[in-house]
């Protein structure tokens, strides 16, 4: 197993940490999570049981470890993730469809009368 990566980012006032680690052996999986504020925004894995049969896939292995690690920060600065920040959005107000096209036809007609 490979010691990890670990980087703390800010991007546009909010901070970011990025984990990157080797599951082992027995899970040959390559896992990088984004936390924000102490919860996970994303998960990416990528597996290399495909390595663990070659002659010393160590080093192979630490090279996928900090490409994926590398590629998660350049996406994250590049704005890829910051749309899941908006997940703990609240609902204002609790209106179905129908009744949203009837408020907007309503105030069509209303422009279009003053008009």
């Amino acid at each position: 197993m490979n010691i990890g990566f670990n980087t703390d980012i800010k991007y546009r006032d909010e901070v970011f940490h990025i984990q990157t680690e080797d599951k082992g052996k027995i899970n040959p999986t390559i896992e990088t999570l984004v936390y924000h504020s102490g919860e996970i925004l994303l998960s990416k894995r990528i597996s290399y049981g495909h390595l663990l049969n070659k002659p010393d896939p160590k080093k192979k292995i630490k090279e996928m470890m900090k490409n994926q690690h590398d590629q998660v920060i350049f996406e994250l600065k590049d704005g890829k993730y910051l749309h899941l920040l908006s997940m703990d959005t609240q609902v204002i107000e609790d209106r179905g469809l129908n009744e949203m096209v009837i408020d907007y036809l309503n105030q069509s007609d209303s422009t279009d009368q003053e008009s």
